[in-house]
């Protein structure tokens, strides 16, 4: 794997230094250093499209990630409805307010391992406990396995005595959808999580906003790429199907959206649509565009100041949004759940 990876970054540093010398930085802020890890994670996502999914789960678990927010929590492992789980506890955390978190990573790969550190920087700054779960990945586990442990992990939270207001909802890319979806199937059951906070969203699987090839040359992973992942989550779904792309479900009567893209990634206009459909359907929706970033802005918080702005953001949209939640009623009746609060998840 390391070979691999220096080959990778030897090759984008080579095309970094020929690009910046022919044109100059891909975009304005972009320092060499940036550009180059950007021309590097592209260059890896190609390579590892061919490869079967155990192998890139089982590669990308095995990288270092950066540690410095990490370390700055106390981290524990648990488990939510049968889902496997890991809690960020920032110091003096918050009394009542914790914020489930969902990873991305195409619904294929991805884990609390990998988005260990924005995790930890948005319990940081947002002072709640931040409880991320490893939720089934497809395809060998098709929808909706995906929503069925993040409601599990939900509904354990309100049975240990977290009123539903006292819970926010977060994701990334494939997570923000899946915390969009949940949020969806809580409004249809008469409940709801106190918001929603959706980085970098994946929203409409069929990959047809104009973003999506316009800032191809600025985002890491390919739109053909991102194409084949989706089918191969989806399954015999159209990929239209509101169910996988929550952009064409219906959105009146959601709590609060906080929707985060990047003005250079594939999926920026499917966040701003989704700002636009929101506000119609009278959601309070905040969209908040990050200056020159790609894919997933707050996962690349160590390398560019933009990029730790939008953490930053996320953090005080939470922090604002779960100060104000009322304390918890008793829990519902438990007579049919499970000992931490609803039935196990099947396999």
């Amino acid at each position: 794997m390391m070979l691999r990876l220096m080959g990778i970054f030897s090759r984008a540093l080579a095309e970094t230094a020929v690009e910046r010398a022919r044109r100059g930085p891909a975009r304005p802020s972009w320092s060499f250093g940036f550009e180059w890890v950007v021309r590097a994670l592209r260059r890896d996502f190609v390579d590892m499209l061919d490869w079967p999914y155990p192998r890139v789960r089982a590669d990308l678990d095995a990288r270092f990630t950066p540690q410095k927010a990490v370390r700055r929590v106390k981290r524990t492992s648990d488990t939510l409805g049968g889902v496997p789980a890991v809690w960020f506890e920032p110091p003096g955390a918050m009394a009542r307010g914790v914020v489930l978190y969902l990873h991305g990573g195409s619904y294929l790969f991805g884990s609390t391992r990998t988005h260990a550190d924005v995790m930890a920087r948005l319990a940081l700054a947002s002072g709640a406990r931040v409880v991320g779960i490893d939720y089934r990945l497809g395809p060998e586990h098709r929808y909706p396995a995906q929503l069925e442990d993040a409601l599990a992990a939900f509904d354990a939270l309100v049975a240990r005595g977290h009123a539903p207001g006292e819970i926010a909802l977060a994701g990334d890319s494939a997570g923000g959808n899946l915390a969009l979806v949940a949020q969806l199937a809580l409004r249809d059951r008469g409940e709801q999580a106190r918001c929603a906070a959706l980085i970098s969203p994946w929203l409409d699987l069929t990959s047809s906003s104009a973003s999506t090839r316009a800032n191809e040359p600025t985002d890491y992973g390919t739109t053909e790429g991102l194409l084949r992942q989706a089918r191969d989550f989806a399954g015999a779904i159209p990929l239209d199907d509101p169910r996988l792309s929550p952009l064409h479900a219906r959105l009146d009567g959601l709590g609060p959206l906080f929707i985060q893209v990047g003005d250079a990634e594939r999926l920026h206009d499917e966040g701003v649509e989704l700002a636009r459909r929101a506000r119609e359907a009278g959601v309070d929706a905040t969209l908040d565009v990050l200056r020159d970033m790609p894919h997933n802005g707050p996962v690349l918080a160590e390398y560019h100041p933009e990029a730790a702005r939008g953490a930053d953001t996320l953090g005080s949209f939470l922090r604002a949004s779960l100060s104000g939640a009322a304390r918890a009623p008793r829990p519902r009746d438990a007579s049919t759940r499970s000992p931490d609060g609803v039935p196990a998840r099947g396999v």
